[in-house]
């Protein structure tokens, strides 16, 4: 029977709303796991534990898209969700037909259960609702599985693009073997190169999500050479907006579920090799200067020429030689620059108070002749900063830290 909040009706069953006389995850989990899982090569290849919890959260995020049609709130999240689950049972293999026989299974078990609480008597207008809101959910799934499993095709076909796109970062492509692949390769390509911010290699899924992300965002047309910690992206100039550059790496670090370092440089076909050389140097100084998302190369390209190995660099890195004996002042100088020298960012960064910053950055102007606090200060020991961690060659050992994190000497008071 429909009672109403407002002006919104709200359809009962039994007195309670339709959205509240869902099974519970575990009633529907339980059988697709016997059912689907546990007697199929599944479970040779997945850790038993890996498998409950997907079939769990796959159960958990199609009762939440149907309770969500009941009530008429935005289904995007659930939908995800399931397309998610959908696509990681794929890629282990699940056949499309399994696929839609389990997730008939759970939806027919949750219609069941619903219907069961039914009074015919006073309870018709909630089993049509029931019926609609079904009919709908199994249009929704449908479409999610056919998707899903559509893009893994593409994702199958992409193995072959793989392979032309290494040979193109290897500087060896040559047209037959792209004609072979069944890839037309561009006259030029943005080429991004993307470092994942982690202590830990990403998992195997992780990088499927990644690879996922950049065949989705650019329908085919990147090439790409993903790996556990690097990705190099090969996308045709004519195929990408520069302006979406940092919108489209924040898509990968969603992906990866990590912090990312990001840049690209533009190449002709023939010049990728050196392009993707050119980002990885672009990589390791925001490495050193602890920056992260996305820098273009012409942003750093001071830092970059910096980095070449010269006189003028070593000239520049001996001016942080008086620093030396000062290691607390050096990652306080370090970790200054990381934060566009912003105090109140630096002392949070080390954990300390921000007169602290103040005393230590004095001392550096005190000893170095140059203000940290100061324009040109700034310039000039970001500059010797860049070609000491780099130009010069100088290797980075256990008492200077990871550049990933202030080391603990500077967050010391």
């Amino acid at each position: 029977m429909p009672d109403s909040v407002g002006s919104a009706p709200i359809v009962t069953m039994a007195g309670r709303p339709l959205a509240d006389c869902l099974p519970a995850v575990s009633t529907i989990s339980g059988t697709i796991m016997s059912r689907f899982i546990v007697d199929s090569a599944l479970s040779g290849r997945v850790p038993l534990a890996t498998l409950r919890r997907d079939v769990i959260a796959m159960v958990k995020a199609c009762l939440e898209l149907t309770a969500r049609l009941f009530t008429g709130e935005d289904a995007s999240k659930p939908l995800a969700d399931v397309r998610f689950g959908v696509t990681e049972w794929a890629r282990e293999g699940v056949t499309v037909d399994a696929m839609h026989a389990a997730v008939h299974t759970g939806t027919q078990m949750a219609f069941d259960h619903l219907t069961a609480q039914a009074k015919l008597t006073e309870d018709h207008l909630a089993v049509a609702e029931v019926a609609r809101v079904f009919v709908e959910l199994a249009s929704r799934l449908a479409t999610v599985i056919s998707q899903s499993y559509s893009d893994e095709m593409h994702a199958a076909r992409g193995e072959a693009a793989d392979a032309v796109a290494a040979a193109l970062i290897a500087g060896n492509a040559t047209p037959a073997m792209a004609r072979a692949c069944q890839v037309r390769l561009a006259e030029s390509y943005f080429v991004f190169t993307v470092a994942f911010v982690n202590r830990q290699i990403l998992s195997r899924r992780s990088v499927r999500r990644v690879r996922a992300e950049v065949s989705h965002q650019w329908d085919g047309h990147a090439l790409t050479q993903i790996g556990t910690r690097t990705a190099t992206l090969l996308i045709p100039q004519d195929h990408f907006d520069p302006a979406e550059a940092e919108r489209f790496v924040e898509h990968i670090a969603a992906a990866a579920h990590t912090r990312v370092r990001a840049t690209f440089v533009s190449a002709r076909a023939d010049g990728i090799s050196e392009a993707v050389a050119r980002g990885q140097a672009v990589l390791e100084i925001m490495r050193c200067l602890r920056l992260d998302g996305l820098e273009r190369f012409e942003d750093l390209s001071l830092e970059y020429q910096l980095s070449r190995p010269g006189a003028a660099g070593r000239h520049l890195a001996a001016t942080l030689d008086s620093l030396e004996q000062h290691p607390v002042l050096l990652e306080t100088l370090k970790a200054h620059l990381a934060t566009r020298s912003t105090r109140l960012r630096t002392a949070h960064l080390l954990h300390i108070h921000p007169n602290t910053v103040d005393y230590r950055l004095n001392k550096i102007a005190e000893i170095t002749g140059l203000d940290p606090m100061h324009s040109d200060g700034v310039w000039r020991l970001r500059s010797a900063l860049v070609a000491r961690m780099i130009g010069v060659g100088e290797p980075e050992t256990a008492d200077r830290g990871d550049p990933d994190n202030a080391a603990p000497a500077a967050q010391a008071c």
